[in-house]
């Protein structure tokens, strides 16, 4: 007979416990019926990802740790680091309490119990290994994952190796010292280990990785019941704990907490003040006007939004609608599908920038990535048409900050997908939002016949500038 199965902390708990806690409970002691089905989205990313790790693994000699069990790999892995082989491949790392499956083990010059070498950690990533790669700095949760590892390592070697490595999408080794992570990995550790064990539970808060996690259905359940202050804008979990702490769990508790008598860890005046107003307008299910927006008004219009494939660093559309029209035309969306396409997408859009450089003109955007990436393009393909550009850029205006400053929606969010209902301006294209316009976009790469999909992502960018333009039409009718 089968006892109950070990519950041992993974490098992936590790990983999660940086997106929530609360998950790393529910993957252990959760009703797996619960769960809701993947993502298309993480479906084509751990597609993606599985195929970039058999792609890099094929050019590396290795050994496989195979068996049936954890335990029988665990051995294969221990007879194969004892025989000295240079690399191994998803080498499994036991311990009563904890457990690792690095993608490499590889074979180091140095001295360990094994012998005049010992092994180091080496993960496939298809991303870029960076938190910011200009910046160069490197990502917390990839580092505390590998630090696990580490730890594992130095059980069976009785030696701890000073530095790891990440295998990007570039097949660049991207160094990350372990020892830089001890302490990130020192104050998670215990948190992680009581949520794995069952000691702690937690409880869900909403956030941004909310929407990509199979627990979603599970969790909103429980914080809608609860009205849990989490359901206000920009809340988050940071301050949900903070605000615990002192009684405030609701969005009820919230409108009626006296900020002023208390000072709170993250909660500055700006907080203090607009945390108890947009309770009160969430409870009331009413918008508050905070100013009239101040806002351009130029006899042409035009309503930009880019579309961009992150897994391929591929902004793959560009689109914006003109009032009145260019050239006859008030949609334009500038396709591509590889680099070749991207650059002449840039050098057509600077044309067009070019061609409206005598017009009285405003270019509305949501938020701030569509100058990030028109920065990116300029870097990546240089400029032709500068003043052009310069001109266009230098009459974005982005309404994101415009909304926040002049209202105080009754939504979890600001966000277009937001803020298109509560304005009577819902999506009309089917499961919209980027994240599955990348699905659709890799579908239409596989198979350019489908016109049918590429009719669908110009029709959701088209939308997206539509909704746009019903947003700055509302703005100016406060």
């Amino acid at each position: 007979m089968g006892g109950a199965p070990v519950l041992r902390v993974t490098a992936q708990d590790f990983y999660d416990y940086d997106k929530c806690p609360h998950r790393v409970y529910l993957d252990h002691h959760g009703n797996p019926e619960e769960k809701l089905p993947l993502a298309d989205f993480l479906n084509l990313l751990f597609e993606r990802a599985l195929l970039h790790e058999q792609d890099v693994i094929k050019d590396l000699d290795h050994i496989v740790a195979e068996g049936k069990t954890l335990e029988e790999r665990a051995a294969v892995t221990m007879d194969l680091m004892k025989d000295g082989v240079e690399r191994i491949y998803h080498g499994v790392l036991l311990e009563d309490d904890d457990s690792g499956i690095p993608d490499l083990l590889e074979k180091v010059d140095g001295k360990s119990k094994l012998g005049d070498y010992f092994y180091k950690p080496v993960d496939i990533k298809s991303g870029s290994g960076y938190e910011s790669e200009s910046k160069g700095t490197l990502r917390k949760d990839y580092g505390k994952q590998l630090f696990h590892y580490g730890k594992l390592l130095q059980q069976v070697q009785g030696y701890f190796p000073p530095g790891s490595e990440i295998l990007n999408k570039r097949r660049e080794r991207i160094l990350y010292p372990l020892t830089d992570f001890a302490g990130l990995y020192a104050e998670a550790a215990p948190r992680v280990r009581a949520l794995t064990s069952g000691e702690e539970t937690d409880e869900p808060a909403l956030c941004s990785d909310c929407k990509n996690c199979q627990w979603w259905g599970h969790c909103e359940e429980i914080l809608v019941k609860v009205n849990d202050l989490t359901l206000l804008p920009g809340a988050g979990r940071d301050k949900k704990e903070t605000l615990n702490g002192v009684g405030v769990c609701s969005i009820e508790d919230v409108a009626g907490f006296d900020f002023g008598k208390v000072k709170l860890r993250g909660i500055g005046p700006k907080t203090a003040e607009s945390m108890p107003r947009a309770a009160r307008v969430a409870l009331s299910g009413k918008m508050e006007l905070l100013r009239k927006p101040d806002l351009p008004d130029s006899a042409m219009k035009i309503y930009f939004d880019f579309e961009d494939d992150p897994t391929q660093e591929l902004v793959y559309l560009c689109g914006l609608w003109a009032e009145p029209s260019i050239k006859g035309l008030n949609f334009y969306g500038y396709f591509c599908t590889n680099e070749t396409g991207e650059a002449k997408m840039w050098a057509d859009f600077q044309k067009l920038c070019t061609d409206i450089g005598s017009e009285d003109y405003v270019v509305f955007h949501y938020s701030a990535y569509e100058k990030t990436k028109l920065n990116e393009l300029e870097r990546k393909y240089g400029i032709q048409e500068r003043d052009a550009v310069e001109t266009f850029r230098n009459r974005m205006k982005d309404l994101l900050p415009v909304v926040k400053n002049s209202v105080v929606l009754p939504t979890r969010g600001y966000g277009l997908k937001e803020l298109a209902p509560f304005i009577g301006r819902p999506y009309e294209t089917e499961d919209a939002g980027g994240a599955q316009a990348i699905v659709w976009f890799q579908e239409y790469q596989k198979d350019p016949s489908r016109q049918d999909i590429f009719k669908k992502i110009l029709g959701y960018n088209r939308e997206d500038c539509l909704v746009l333009k019903a947003v700055y039409e509302w703005l100016r009718g406060l």
